[in-house]
């Protein structure tokens, strides 16, 4: 039988061991960053287009416009994960980190797929080389979406569980948010039926952003810039859905000095 002082210091040493354990910070900082980005994803620019369409005021043009601007940004993603793909050092992650790496790219692909043939399905334009050359459909640099993606394609500077942080725990929230929106809004329609094919694979994409946090965030420097990145893409993200949403109603582009987006950014 032990005496009290036995168990006074086994008691010692079980609290030194737990002193010297690395503590896992990913589960932490992935549920920080998703509650950050819920909190931002509660109301965006829009939910002015969703209301539109659940109103009827949604023209054809518009729709159009909705579509392309949505298709622009998706082809786009291909710079970004190419620039991503050429810096990852997959030796350092297990075998599931590139696997999911490849069915985002995947999933993105056939959004833009998607996009593109529903609108030569309603014959807004009559071969995707118009679909390229259409006005709607151009990517300017100097604009939100141009800053958005550049944004993107600075985290090839980062490792792979830094990039997946910022896009999978930021963005991606807020999309399938709005994305979730414009599935209620559609019904029965087949650009309804598009954004709820699309929730699923968004979601997933949510979901592999959180398991490679917390697997893979490890160390107080890779939290902080994690924390510091998110916001900063958050921050672009809602700036280009501003853009997109002003692009469809037809609302004229804010004067300078002109703030509508808020985020907090250190």
């Amino acid at each position: 039988m032990s005496s009290g002082r036995d168990y006074f210091v086994s008691e010692s040493y079980a609290q030194k061991l737990t002193m010297t354990i690395p503590q896992n910070i990913g589960n932490p900082v992935a549920q920080e960053l998703l509650k950050q980005s819920e909190r931002d994803a509660a109301t965006t620019a829009m939910d002015t287009v969703v209301d539109a369409a659940r109103a009827g005021n949604l023209t054809a043009d518009q729709y159009f416009r909705l579509l392309a601007r949505l298709w622009t940004l998706k082809r786009l993603m291909y710079y970004v994960y190419g620039g991503w793909a050429q810096g990852i050092n997959l030796n350092e992650y297990p075998p599931a980190v590139a696997y999911l790496f490849g069915k985002q790219i995947y999933d993105e692909s056939t959004h833009e797929m998607q996009y593109a043939d529903e609108m030569l399905r309603r014959r807004w334009a009559r071969t995707q080389r118009q679909l390229f050359e259409h006005p709607y459909a151009q990517f300017g640099t100097a604009t939100r979406t141009g800053s958005y993606v550049f944004c993107l394609r600075a985290l090839a500077n980062y490792p792979q569980n830094i990039r997946v942080a910022a896009l999978n725990l930021g963005p991606k929230v807020i999309e399938l948010a709005w994305i979730e929106r414009f599935a209620r809004a559609f019904p029965g329609d087949h650009i309804g039926a598009i954004f709820s094919s699309q929730r699923a694979e968004t979601r997933s994409h949510v979901l592999m952003g959180r398991f490679q946090v917390e697997r893979f965030v490890q160390k107080a420097v890779d939290a902080e810039l994690a924390e510091r990145l998110c916001a900063e893409t958050r921050r672009d993200y809602l700036f280009y859905l501003e853009e997109t949403a002003r692009f469809v109603l037809g609302i004229k582009e804010e004067e300078a000095g002109e703030v509508t987006v808020a985020a907090d950014i250190d």
